[in-house]
């Protein structure tokens, strides 16, 4: 490297070390993406890259495969560390343009799932996975969920984030537009006057709402219209599953009756 590209790069760590806040995600529109899958499926989705970093001695292995538009900045472990958000420095990390854009939510995806106040970034990232695997068009998150272009959310989703469409919106807004969709809402509960989901039909356009890891879906969900309670039946040792499990199984559910 030339002193002045040392000089950029130290600029470069500086600033990409704050996109470590989400404040200053949300403010510059950019995503921190840390790992080699995680950026090819960025790249892959057609993410806009700004600039990405590269160990000195990462093997060839570890870092993305194919040529990214832009050059990689060497730095040593100490440097990625400053920029990482994890305890192990990645070999990689890459600073590409937010694809969510603030609008009014057109839900419009035939299956789609909606996670209500889901805030742990592993449940979400989790959810993304299943939710790709298993078929559904869209994810749309509340305002009070989790992140979904977080480092954690992308890591715990190996990078799935930008292949599924996802939005973030307001409950209000949300309800509103599935108001005037054919959309069947199955609104997931331990509780009350439930059907068992081997028993609910997903094969017409629907919406699978997940509920936060403490309270579960919001009356306004469970109270809507279109909205039918659905349950997992399970043994009366276990008092209730875990979001991300939860979800995986409802989803698998859906595929089968979908035929995915």
């Amino acid at each position: 490297m030339t002193l002045a590209r040392q000089q950029a790069s130290q600029q470069l760590i500086k600033d990409t070390a704050l996109l470590k806040q989400k404040k200053h995600r949300d403010a510059e529109g950019l995503l921190l993406v840390e790992g080699r899958h995680p950026i090819e499926e960025a790249h892959k989705a057609g993410l806009t890259l700004r600039h990405w970093f590269a160990l000195t001695d990462a093997p060839a292995e570890s870092l993305p495969k194919g040529t990214l538009p832009v050059p990689a900045f060497q730095v040593n472990a100490q440097q990625m560390g400053k920029m990482a958000t994890t305890a192990s420095v990645p070999p990689c990390l890459a600073v590409f343009e937010n694809p969510q854009k603030t609008h009014t939510p057109q839900v419009l995806a035939d299956f789609m799932v909606i996670l209500d106040g889901v805030q742990d970034p592993g449940n979400v990232g989790t959810l993304i996975r299943s939710a790709l695997a298993f078929g559904a068009d869209a994810l749309v998150l509340t305002n009070d969920s989790a992140d979904p272009y977080s480092p954690k959310v992308i890591r715990a989703s190996a990078g799935l984030v930008f292949a599924l469409p996802i939005q973030t919106v307001s409950i209000q807004a949300l309800l509103e537009q599935l108001g005037t969709q054919a959309h069947t809402i199955w609104a997931t509960t331990g509780h009350g006057d439930a059907v068992p989901y081997r028993q609910a039909d997903f094969r017409g356009p629907c919406a699978l709402v997940l509920g936060n890891e403490g309270r579960g879906v919001s009356e306004v969900f469970l109270e809507h219209p279109k909205a039918h309670r659905l349950t997992i039946p399970m043994h009366p040792a276990v008092e209730s599953l875990n979001v991300g499990i939860c979800g995986s199984i409802l989803l698998a559910e859906a595929a089968a009756q979908r035929g995915h």
